[in-house]
């Protein structure tokens, strides 16, 4: 069993409203309007500093050693990650990648909770 977050940057066009709809779109593998582009190889630097060296879907030297699995996602409106952790070690993991995603200015959506970290409205364009 795995605990996933979701990570996109929230675009200036964004309701509050609209972030449910973003996720669903986001596991239909579909990009959504609620969505905006961000740096990932920023992101997963300050991952790599957390986790160890990033590989293909996880980080460190053996995946089994790795709290989690990840894969990416790019469409017309932005980007994602959707990550899958490790049920027993989901708390401090999520609590490492929400303060990263957070820095770099991207959100995260919790399905299980329904809940966001780092939902702030960005300036308008």
């Amino acid at each position: 069993m795995s605990y996933d977050l979701v990570l996109w940057k929230r675009s200036s066009r964004t309701k509050t409203a609209m972030l449910k709809e973003c996720f669903e779109s986001i596991m239909e593998e579909k990009d959504h309007t609620a969505m905006d582009f961000f740096d990932e190889k920023t992101f997963f630097t300050d991952m790599e500093t957390e986790f160890g060296t990033q590989q293909a879907q996880y980080f460190g030297e053996e995946i089994d050693d790795c709290p989690f699995l990840y894969e990416t996602g790019k469409g017309d409106y932005g980007n994602c990650i959707l990550f899958n952790l490790v049920w027993s070690d989901y708390q401090d993991t999520t609590s490492n990648i929400v303060a990263i995603a957070v820095k770099n200015g991207i959100m995260v959506y919790d399905p299980q909770r329904e809940s966001v970290y780092g939902n702030r409205r960005p300036k308008k364009d």
